[in-house]
């Protein structure tokens, strides 16, 4: 039967930094000089141009442009809307201010920055106060927009713009300042924009409002009428000429921020089918006359092909919902911005070569839009069933894959068999801290694990996956550069050391590489923030532990250091779920607690080994948390049991350590809390002092390291700045309670600065200390 409705397909973003990562590389060459803005420019235009031409060849109708960047999209509205902070209008070039924004100049610290719903992106957050001013400042957007109609024709460039809901939701206001008192200064500029782009005769924009679908929806609703308007009342944004197409995405939307859609005069509306229930809150309300629905169908942030039993069933009821009203009509898209996902498959040799049964079923960016253009024309030849001839070899690639991954019997029964006690320390925090860390003064001075990743070591590694060197000569120099390291802290005078990393190429990676069941890329980039893109492992079995994981390392790290304790690093289960591609055939929950049970066997063997204090970084515990708060306790129970899970083996005298970073803790911290870590090194650098207020408000007694300086930034702090620092927080915890260390890991930092701020932050702590006396 052929489908009477109007069926075209859609994207709301791609990835940014290159299949090649030719942006990457041209940004850290710019940031060092070696090439100018413009050779800069030049490169990221072709990036884009590329993706373009990309979607435009797999058939794609409605291609979303302006969400590209040089670093983040957010940053990029502060700058479109002239939000900048006071502290950087003094530098007069757009580009500097946006780089100096992101990364910070001498005396000029950055924006915050944190997570972008809850993905691994993180993006740059707008600071808004009393002061704060709003310019329109588009020339550069308006410049992409006439670039991409040249490319592409008028009908298939459609404008991305963030809304200015979203913008205002996801910005940090002073006392005086709130969504309400800054929309009206907004709204004019984004009136301006509207206009400028209908004189570019441009048919549709789409505005990204992903915050009607999280928890903020609730505030924003209120405002929904003067920025969009409703069925009788125009608002800022509405234009005779333009249709505007609001995008939602990673959550179901609100009932009533629908019921407000069906009644307005917004033309379009995208809704994610593969996170939430938006399923549900169509067949409810039904979907009204004249306006067109993208469906989110294909999964923007996961890399596996479609499931032709699971996705016929979601269209079919679409289908239904729709056909009921024959002036409505279909985009079908992918459910978000590609930009988390990788480029392609075809790059990845050894998925086809070693493991066939699951290259079958992966899908990147040009693969995902291939399968909305397949799954628009199987609704448009009225063939939507799960044995049609087109889904044929996707039910054949999942076959294959689930008969050559069978479920493996001892981790199913290992996880079944988790108890209660499982979870528990020996002793609580105040009996066992009196046992911890004897050996270090007050105000302990550590860092968080990583130390730089120079040319040499990353060609280490290179080589030794080559075959070119052997693993013996590979850990030879592995351990001169663990030798290195030690000696630099020593010399430094740190009082709690670490070995540096120099064998991990990421803090998820390494792991997984240790542990079956997991698959890797080669060429699998995912942009994390600005240059920094990571390669996120793909879970596709049952996990185990075969051997020890870090053992070694730990062994030689304290071998070269006869007093003082070395910690031993590993990285949370929550974390290297929530930075993997996950599976789907079983529960996140399991997943987490299958990496649990392997971290608990290599938290017994540190301690059988020597080691006295063991870090368990969780960055992404808070990152993982649901957008709706009516999934929030369920997810944070599991999470915190897969930690406590993965530590609870250790004994008393062991100081379990976490480092926590670039999130917003507030909503989550009786659950940061209960992890039961024994000291928490949490990223405070580019947030005041707000995460430690937010630790002494619900009475945290157990330890604290808040970072007193910023390693995203190549800006060296000052002695007196890191004394500025520690002065501020003993106003809000005791010295005890306090440990000293930079706001994150060093691994993307230079040597001379590094040695420059660890000097400085040694220096600070001892003239903080001695004032204790």
């Amino acid at each position: 039967m052929t489908i009477a409705v109007e069926i075209d397909t859609g994207t709301l973003g791609f990835p940014r930094m290159g299949p090649n990562r030719e942006l990457k590389f041209a940004l850290e060459k710019y940031w060092r000089g070696a090439i100018t803005q413009e050779q800069l420019n030049k490169i990221a235009v072709d990036v884009e141009t590329q993706n373009w031409h990309t979607q435009v060849e797999r058939g794609i109708q409605r291609i979303g442009v302006g969400m590209f960047s040089l670093y983040d999209h957010v940053l990029d509205w502060t700058l479109y809307l002239g939000c900048e902070p006071q502290r950087f209008t003094k530098l007069t070039s757009d580009v500097d201010r946006y780089f100096a924004m992101a990364r910070g100049l001498d005396g000029i610290p950055a924006l915050d920055m944190t997570k972008w719903f809850d993905s691994n992106y993180h993006y740059e957050v707008p600071e808004l106060n009393v002061h704060t001013t709003p310019k329109a400042n588009f020339k550069n957007f308006i410049d992409t927009i006439k670039r991409a109609q040249s490319t592409l024709g008028k009908n298939k460039a459609v404008p991305v713009i963030l809304g200015p809901l979203t913008y205002l939701a996801l910005a940090k206001y002073d006392d005086n300042t709130s969504i309400a008192s800054m929309l009206p200064k907004l709204l004019p500029l984004y009136t301006l924009l509207i206009n400028q782009l209908a004189a570019l005769g441009v048919p549709e924009v789409q505005v990204h409002e992903p915050s009607l679908v999280g928890a903020h929806a609730s505030k924003l609703l209120p405002h929904l009428v003067s920025v969009y308007g409703d069925n009788t009342t125009a608002g800022a944004l509405t234009h005779p000429n333009v249709n505007l197409h609001i995008a939602t995405y990673f959550e179901a939307i609100d009932d009533d921020v629908y019921k407000w859609f069906a009644t307005s005069k917004i033309a379009a509306l995208s809704l994610d089918f593969t996170r939430g229930d938006n399923l549900s809150v169509l067949q409810k309300f039904g979907f009204p006359s004249g306006k067109r629905l993208g469906v989110g169908i294909v999964d923007g942030r996961g890399v596996w092909k479609i499931a032709p039993s699971t996705i016929t069933p979601i269209l079919s009821s679409i289908l239904e919902v729709i056909s009921r009203n024959p002036n409505a009509a279909l985009t079908i898209q992918p459910s978000s911005s590609l930009q988390h996902v990788p480029y392609t498959t075809k790059a990845e040799v050894d998925f086809q070569a070693n493991l066939s049964s699951l290259y079958g079923v992966l899908s990147f960016a040009y693969e995902k839009l291939d399968e909305v253009k397949l799954i628009s024309n199987i609704i448009k030849d009225g063939q939507l069933t799960n044995s049609t001839t087109a889904f044929q070899a996707a039910n054949a690639a999942w076959a294959t894959y689930y008969k050559e991954n069978p479920a493996k019997q001892a981790v199913q029964t290992r996880v079944k068999s988790v108890t209660e006690a499982d979870l528990k320390r020996p002793s609580d925090f105040a009996t066992r801290r009196p046992h911890q860390m004897k050996s270090c003064p007050i105000l302990p001075t550590t860092t968080i694990g990583s130390f730089p990743q120079t040319a040499q070591i990353r060609g280490l590694r290179r080589q030794l996956k080559l075959g070119k060197i052997t693993q013996q000569a590979y850990e030879a120099q592995i351990d001169a550069q663990i030798a290195y390291n030690i000696g630099v802290q020593d010399a430094l005078g740190l009082d709690i050391l670490v070995h540096g990393e120099p064998e991990r190429t990421d803090m998820v990676e390494f792991f997984a590489e240790k542990l079956n069941g997991f698959a890797f890329s080669q060429n699998g980039w995912v942009q994390s923030y600005g240059s920094r893109c990571v390669r996120p492992p793909v879970i596709y079995a049952d996990l185990e532990r075969p051997l020890d994981m870090t053992v070694r390392e730990f062994k030689v790290a304290q071998g070269f250091s006869a007093y003082k304790p070395v910690k031993g690093m590993l990285t949370g289960p929550v974390t290297i779920l929530n930075w993997s591609f996950p599976r789907l055939d079983i529960t996140r929950k399991e997943q987490a607690y299958q990496l649990a049970l392997c971290l608990r066997d290599e938290v017994a063997a540190l301690e059988k080994a020597g080691c006295t204090i063991i870090q368990v970084d969780e960055p992404a515990l808070r990152e993982g948390m649901p957008l709706k708060l009516s999934k929030k306790d369920a997810y944070l129970r599991w999470a915190v049991d897969a930690f406590r899970l993965s530590t609870a083996v250790a004994a008393n005298a062991t100081s379990i350590h976490t480092h926590m970073c670039y999130c917003e803790f507030n909503d989550c911290m009786p659950s940061i809390d209960e992890i039961d870590a024994d000291v928490n090194s949490i990223e405070n650098a580019r947030s005041g002092d707000e995460t430690i207020r937010a630790f002494k408000s619900i009475g945290y007694k157990k330890d604290l390291g808040p970072g007193v300086y910023d390693i995203h930034s190549p800006v060296v702090p000052p002695k007196d700045e890191i004394i500025a620092k520690l002065e501020s927080f003993l106003k809000l915890l005791p010295a005890k309670q306090l440990v000293v260390n930079p706001d994150c890991g060093l691994k993307t930092r230079r040597w001379p600065e590094t040695i420059a701020a660890l000097k400085n932050m040694v220096e600070a702590a001892h003239q903080v200390r001695s004032s204790l006396k």
